[in-house]
């Protein structure tokens, strides 16, 4: 069953956000992962979450996100991002087409 990671970032660089980006998106296909939603300028609709800048990754499993989240490849990566942007993200697993 597919995962999907739902993240939004507050970029404080935008230069090592990109650097982040290009070798996290590498990384990602490795792990059976792919971005499918980079929004810069998401739109609210409902209540007071205003988020900055969404990305939503699909990735095979809850499992493999763990997998990725905490291998020691992604470690350098994640420092990066970090200082980066400020970041929360969830991760959900679909289950209405199970």
């Amino acid at each position: 069953m597919s995962a999907l990671v739902l993240i939004d970032l507050d970029i404080r660089n935008e230069q090592d956000m990109a650097k982040y980006e290009d070798a996290a998106i590498a990384l990602l296909a490795q792990h059976g992962a792919r971005p499918i939603v980079r929004d810069l300028k998401p739109v609210p609709y409902e209540g007071e979450w205003t988020p900055n800048f969404v990305v939503v990754l699909e990735f095979p499993s809850k499992e493999a996100v763990r997998r990725f989240y905490d291998s020691p490849e992604y470690e350098p990566l994640k420092q990066m991002r970090f200082k980066a942007a400020k970041s929360n993200g969830i991760v959900v697993v679909d289950t209405l087409s199970g």
